[in-house]
């Protein structure tokens, strides 16, 4: 009886013991703030994936200045008129 009231009364598992409702807490909050977000993160990532894919890809000066040229015309016209930042005469790229 004696062993089974010092047993008891023992305290240095107490630390463990927080530390893992401390660890489950933070696990479970993580997962449920994933699971909100989660399909957020995948609209945001087709939506990313679909303007990457309808890009093409130029390989030469030539063909960059003529995307300038089309992306300069997209903007004039989703702005109502207003100049893009790729009109006007300016050479090269960056």
């Amino acid at each position: 009886m004696e062993t089974l009231n010092a047993y008891a009364l023992e305290e240095s598992g107490a630390a463990t013991v927080d530390w893992v409702v401390l660890t489950a807490a933070t696990v479970t909050l993580g997962l449920a703030l994933m699971s909100e977000i989660s399909d957020s993160l995948e609209t945001a990532g087709t939506r990313l994936s679909d303007t990457l894919s309808d890009m093409p890809i130029r390989a030469t000066f030539g063909e960059w200045e003529a995307l300038r040229t089309e992306l300069g015309t997209e903007v004039q016209a989703g702005e109502g008129g207003e100049e893009g930042g790729a009109g006007g005469e300016e050479a090269g790229g960056g």
